[in-house]
């Protein structure tokens, strides 16, 4: 028998046997590596808070890894629900269509508040106007007020852009702005945040609302809502209330590197992290 197996054996045998054996072991190192990485995708208004939080987490407890991507709060939804993101950063509700598709999966989702961000109305810095009431607000981006004129300002036609229908901050907006009724008006121009401040920068007559500290640094101006401003103060004393909810989204029972990474998050949250989010742009 020993004969048979000698004259049978053939080093390239024992080449594949080895090759095999190793295959095996990297692709148990893959599976514990990937084990061991948070994906965390959604907002692009949460992505850069995230972002810090991450580098600072993973400086702090070696061989962890936290892999930080946008796409919009919808699409933060959508990876938590096929499986290919473990959490999800939220600025808003999920849309009518997810939240459908949450009902018709019958997958339970847990919500972790992490902060408030404030919205405001942002217009070109020419712009002579500087307050307005949420009533007007409404008018505007419904279209029933159309010309600047009207709320006090040059008689110019306004022009109004939103943002897609996957943007939390949008759906926000347009929640507490507009309402159960009210829906933005058909002359919008729905544009990603980069291209709506870019765009309201360039137009004197322009308006759009975006999350406060998306504006740091920027030539915009931000207006007044019923004569209150967006801040830390006026948003904590309830005096301002156009705020979005930032929240963690999680499925199901998390794995120990997510449950670890949260954790770290929430002892964050109770260290009092930062007003940040509040802060208003520098004026330009």
């Amino acid at each position: 028998m020993r004969a048979w197996i000698e004259r049978c054996w053939h080093p390239v045998w024992g080449l594949m046997a080895v090759l095999a054996l190793a295959c095996g072991t990297c692709q148990a190192a893959a599976a514990e590596d990937a084990a061991r990485t948070v994906h965390i995708r959604g907002s692009l208004v949460f992505m850069p808070i995230m972002q810090r939080i991450a580098e600072d987490y993973m400086r702090s407890i070696p061989g962890s890894a936290v892999v930080i991507s946008g796409g919009g709060t919808t699409r933060g939804y959508l990876a938590l629900l096929d499986g290919t993101a473990d959490v999800a950063m939220v600025s808003g509700s999920p849309s009518d269509e997810v939240a459908d598709v949450i009902r018709r999966t019958g997958i339970a989702l847990t919500n972790i508040p992490f902060r408030h961000v404030a919205m405001a109305p942002a217009v070109h810095f020419t712009n002579p106007v500087n307050d307005l009431s949420m009533a007007q607000l409404r008018e505007i981006f419904s279209g029933r007020i159309s010309n600047w004129k009207s709320v006090g300002g040059k008689d110019a036609p306004i022009k109004v852009f939103v943002g897609p229908p996957s943007d939390g901050i949008t759906n926000t907006w347009s929640d507490l702005v507009m309402g159960e009724f009210d829906t933005f008006t058909p002359s919008a121009s729905a544009l990603e945040l980069e291209q709506r401040i870019v765009g309201v920068g360039r137009d004197p007559n322009a308006i759009t609302y975006l999350a406060t500290v998306s504006l740091k640094d920027r030539a915009l101006k931000l207006l007044s809502v019923d004569t209150v401003l967006a801040g830390a103060d006026s948003a904590h004393t309830g005096r301002y209330t156009l705020l979005a909810p930032l929240m963690l989204v999680t499925r199901g029972k998390p794995g120990p590197a997510t449950q670890k990474f949260l954790q770290y998050v929430q002892e964050l949250k109770m260290l009092a992290l930062s007003n940040a989010v509040f802060t208003l742009p520098s004026k330009p």
